[in-house]
């Protein structure tokens, strides 16, 4: 599919799109060759949103906040998951795409998406990452228990954790405890601020930078004890050894205390192969240039945009790369070195000699347009919903 072609966006507005099925054939479409960081595939998992503010006869808008504009934007929110395929160029493999309705949370929506992931890993070991804003109880709560998958979040700057409990103290003849009431769950107070002295500490070269790694195990948060992980601080630092960063980078990892601290580093990093691919979907691919009134419609816009860079991720291997005298960089001589765009310019060529099951189109003179008299009822109108009113309400 090219963007802009008329029939894609004709099948959006009046096809029929089954979310399972979409979900199965992106699974099977995932690449072999894509990358693992300590054995593990890594799974990237952020939201994305669709500006619709004129848009009246749109159902379920609401106000969501937009980084770039700085301000709440009305329209509709999607929630991604996929597979990191490459860091060098930036692949990224679709696995699921959801809309977030106006009565749920990006955290609860994700909570999920991983929820059905985790029906479909049966072997190995999967890692989810995840910005700040999952690092919420809604998310956490579907890492719990889990064997083959495990959660790496981003922890703002401020958040505060907790050590494991003390024991109880009990009676050394009876075994029973000694105190009334519940035995405590928090043990003590580890501020992101002013941590501890760590448990690991070590330096490191993360992309070329320098960087210190310090690691604190066994901490949880005070709205979900049941869910230990290891607190990891990552600081890059300058050439004179003084921080890069006025504030440093604290992550929690649910997984195994084996892996290596870098590599649980490295893991997060790549989680900005989700940021080039939303770039490269909303500039090149029109994520966000489908204006239809039906919800329906929306949705599978969104949907056919996921399958076609889908396509664009299978052909590299295939294609044949087109090159300009002023490209910049040096032309790569593999294939797996091609990037998004220069698999984007090469499909057209590559598409023609695919061939296509569908008839040729027909040849058509000017519409009738509608019958004289022909009064169609105008189509509702919903009002933008937003759940601070409705908070403020209740």
């Amino acid at each position: 599919m090219t963007p802009g072609v008329t029939p894609a966006y004709t099948a959006g507005a009046g096809g029929h799109l089954e979310p399972a099925a979409a979900r199965a054939l992106l699974a099977a479409a995932e690449p072999d060759d894509a990358v693992t960081l300590g054995g593990c595939a890594v799974y990237a998992l952020d939201s994305t949103l669709a500006a619709h503010p004129e848009a009246d006869t749109l159902a379920d808008r609401g106000q969501v906040y937009s980084t770039c504009a700085e301000t709440a934007v009305v329209g509709h929110q999607y929630s991604w998951l996929g597979r990191l395929v490459s860091r060098t160029p930036a692949w990224f493999a679709p696995r699921a795409v959801e809309r977030i309705p106006t009565v749920s949370t990006p955290t609860a929506t994700a909570a999920a998406q991983v929820a059905r992931f985790v029906a479909t890993v049966l072997s190995g070991l999967s890692v989810v990452v995840a910005d700040s804003g999952y690092a919420k109880v809604a998310f956490l709560a579907a890492l719990v228990g889990l064997t083959h998958v495990c959660g790496l979040v981003r922890l703002a700057s401020n958040r505060v954790l907790y050590g494991a409990p003390p024991p109880a103290d009990r009676h050394p003849t009876t075994g029973k405890r000694r105190r009334r009431g519940h035995p405590p769950v928090h043990g003590a107070k580890f501020a992101l601020k002013s941590p501890p002295p760590p448990a690991q500490h070590r330096p490191v070269t993360l992309g070329g930078t320098p960087a210190q790694l310090s690691a604190w195990p066994g901490l949880h948060f005070k709205a979900w004890p049941r869910l230990v992980g290891l607190v990891v601080r990552v600081e890059f630092l300058k050439a004179d050894g003084t921080p890069k960063y006025r504030r440093p980078l604290w992550l929690f990892w649910t997984g195994p205390d084996t892996l290596a601290l870098d590599v649980i580093a490295q893991m997060y990093l790549a989680r900005y192969g989700i940021e080039h691919f939303f770039r490269f979907a909303k500039q090149q691919l029109g994520l966000l240039w489908a204006q239809t009134p039906t919800l329906a419609a929306s949705e599978t816009w969104v949907w056919l945009v996921a399958l076609a860079y889908t396509q664009l991720l299978l052909a590299r291997a295939v294609v044949v790369p087109t090159w300009c005298p002023w490209d910049a960089r040096p032309r790569p001589q593999t294939h797996a070195a091609l990037t998004a765009g220069q698999v984007l310019n090469a499909w057209a060529a590559f598409s023609a000699s695919l061939g296509t099951p569908a008839a040729a189109p027909r040849p058509s003179g000017k519409g009738t347009g509608r019958q004289v008299g022909d009064q169609p009822t105008p189509r509702p109108r919903f009002p933008v919903i937003s759940k601070k009113a409705a908070t403020a309400a209740a």
